[in-house]
């Protein structure tokens, strides 16, 4: 592998070296994890990346001021930005053994507005900033890598710039959501105040879309999963010939359970994987209770998912089936059999989403049903902890978006790599990476929801939680060998194979085409 330097630019990145609450403050969902994981996968291979990032002043879910005070201040950075200079503190604090750069500008407010001109306004200073920034440092990358449409504007900035002729541009795209894709009316094309002459990258039929300019100024585009690498050309066939699809990774080292790290000091062994998901699950009820004041059973089949609420990520399934799931065994609710299980919803819709925080109230209420009261409980909450012990602590992670709209998903492989199976929806990056369980062949790890609803989510766990008991009841060993299945493929999952991947089909053909 050849020596090159990348700059890698993200909206917001997940940095546990900032403590907590800075952490969370900058960290809202799969994106900003993802690009935590990718600095330490770039560092592992022997990439030199430098990460450049917003340090947002207030935190998203509170709209306190965050503190930074475990990063380092460097200097007051002048960024000229409609026909006026702001100067904004730059800080860099070490993510993995690699700087990060965050630009804390006082007026970007918070990750993901629900204000689409804040996010507009958010997206062009960013794209000024950047390019100040590595004017200051004297920088000139082999490649800039762009994240997502508010990261897009770094790219005419520079190219517009003769000192950047010979850098190569990434533009990678996390998801398809329209939410996600934002498209302005003709006339707000200056404030994203960059140069006239890219309004063409920027237009189609009336209106300026930064996500189509990203396509379009870049040297090689790609989706985060092969589904959403055929989705993105399809979505922009005049551009497919440089756009690809690689699958996402997560750092296998940071997120594996420190009681499974302990095991697996001796070799993984089924029954070594299941003492410590024992402990894990110990933790997440321990959580659960200290949250809600709901103590869970330790000894019962346990389900549960902490995602962003959003439509299509589509938590409601459950609403139909939730009585039956949580029912005994040997109950019959609804004309299904009760799987006897202990359900946890957790996650936090955008303040905007008026559905979505309509379901948040209803599953508040679905913990005071008859039959449900102790078994369910809703977390109106999210958190880079909290989905970690969710993750590691379920016997079974449900990840069920709507069939084609789940970009890659990073949440079950956090499941997978700690062998915990996924019921998940076949799409993404899980399609790519999961194989159904073979019940006679013992091998495969997961159990996809098809067909695609409600009722069939609720046989696959239903499927799960007979295994479970004949498990802890009965001794059939089908059950942890299941779950070794999916904690020796999370191997496969870690960050570094990703970034190798990167590098041999991205970073290395567009330095030499």
């Amino acid at each position: 592998m050849k020596a090159k330097k990348i700059v890698a630019v993200f909206a917001g990145i997940r940095i546990p070296e900032l403590g907590e609450d800075a952490c969370n403050g900058n960290f809202r969902g799969g994106l900003e994890d993802l690009a935590g994981h990718v600095i330490e996968g770039a560092a592992k291979i022997g990439i030199e990346i430098i990460p450049i990032t917003y340090f947002y002043p207030f935190h998203w879910r509170t709209d306190e001021p965050i503190d930074y005070g475990r990063a380092q201040f460097q200097y007051g950075l002048d960024v000229d930005i409609d026909f006026k200079t702001r100067s904004v503190p730059i800080y860099t604090v070490s993510r993995a053994g690699v700087k990060v750069y965050g630009i804390n500008d006082p007026n970007a407010g918070k990750l993901y507005p629900g204000d689409d001109g804040v996010k507009q306004r958010q997206a062009a200073f960013l794209g000024r900033a950047v390019h100040a920034l590595l004017r200051k440092m004297n920088l000139k990358p082999d490649i800039v890598w762009c994240n997502e449409w508010l990261t897009s504007l770094v790219i005419p900035n520079l190219k517009d710039d003769s000192f950047f002729d010979d850098v190569k541009y990434l533009f990678t795209l996390h998801t398809l959501a329209p939410e996600a894709l934002l498209k302005f009316s003709k006339d707000k094309f200056w404030n994203f105040a960059v140069n006239g002459k890219y309004l063409p990258a920027f237009s189609y039929d009336g209106v300026v879309d930064p996500s189509l300019a990203g396509v379009a100024l870049a040297d090689m585009v790609n989706g985060v999963s092969p589904e959403n690498g055929e989705l993105c050309r399809a979505r922009y066939p005049e551009h497919a010939a440089k756009i690809k699809g690689l699958l996402n990774g997560v750092s296998v080292d940071h997120v594996l359970s420190h009681h499974a790290k302990a095991n697996n000091e001796v070799g993984p062994t089924a029954f070594g994987i299941w003492r410590a998901h024992l402990k894990d699950k110990d933790d997440l009820i321990s959580e659960v209770e200290t949250l809600t004041g709901v103590k869970l059973d330790s000894t019962m089949f346990t389900v549960g998912l902490c995602r962003r609420m959003t439509e299509w990520k589509n938590e409601i399934i459950f609403r139909d089936i939730r009585k039956a799931i949580c029912a005994k065994r040997r109950e019959v609710v609804d004309g299904k059999r009760g799987a006897e299980a202990d359900l946890i919803i957790a996650g936090v819709a955008h303040e905007n989403d008026t559905v979505c925080r309509a379901w948040m109230e209803e599953m508040k209420g679905w913990m005071d049903e008859s039959g449900l009261r102790g078994k369910f409980v809703y977390i109106p909450y999210y958190s880079e902890h909290l989905r970690e012990l969710i993750t590691k602590g379920v016997d079974v992670h449900v990840e069920c978006p709507w069939p084609g709209w789940e970009a890659c998903g990073t949440s079950n492989m956090l499941a997978k790599i700690n062998g915990n199976p996924n019921v998940a929806t076949r799409g993404g990056g899980i399609k790519k990476h999961g194989t159904e369980f073979d019940l006679a062949a013992k091998t495969g790890d997961t159990l996809f929801i098809e067909p695609y609803n409600a009722e069939t989510l609720y046989l696959k766990l239903k499927k799960c939680s007979g295994w479970f008991y004949k498990w802890v009841e009965e001794d059939d060993e089908l059950w942890p060998t299941f779950r070794l299945n999916n904690f020796l493929g999370g191997k496969e999952l870690d960050v570094s194979r990703m970034m190798e991947e990167y590098d041999a089909q991205c970073f290395e053909p567009m330095l030499n085409p």
